[in-house]
């Protein structure tokens, strides 16, 4: 517990990812790939949309800034 808080959420965040499901890479890039392909389907086939990126980004902005944590920082 001597290392800054930032420090051990690093340490926390690496450790959590290090912990896998016993897929191999390979495997999970496979995955990666058929997922990305499924949305591109979906996209190309109108069954689902595209958000734009400033859109997106406004929203994130909005929730972010309408945190009790924001609204203390003023």
């Amino acid at each position: 517990m001597a290392l800054p808080e930032d420090q051990r959420a690093e340490l926390a965040a690496i450790l959590v990812d290090s912990i896998g499901d016993g897929r191999s890479e390979a495997e999970i890039d496979a995955a990666w790939l058929a997922e990305a392909r499924q949305r591109l389907a979906a996209v190309r086939s109108g069954r689902a949309t595209l958000v734009p990126t400033e859109k997106v980004e406004r929203e994130l902005e909005e929730l972010i800034l309408d945190t009790p944590e924001a609204r203390r920082a003023g």
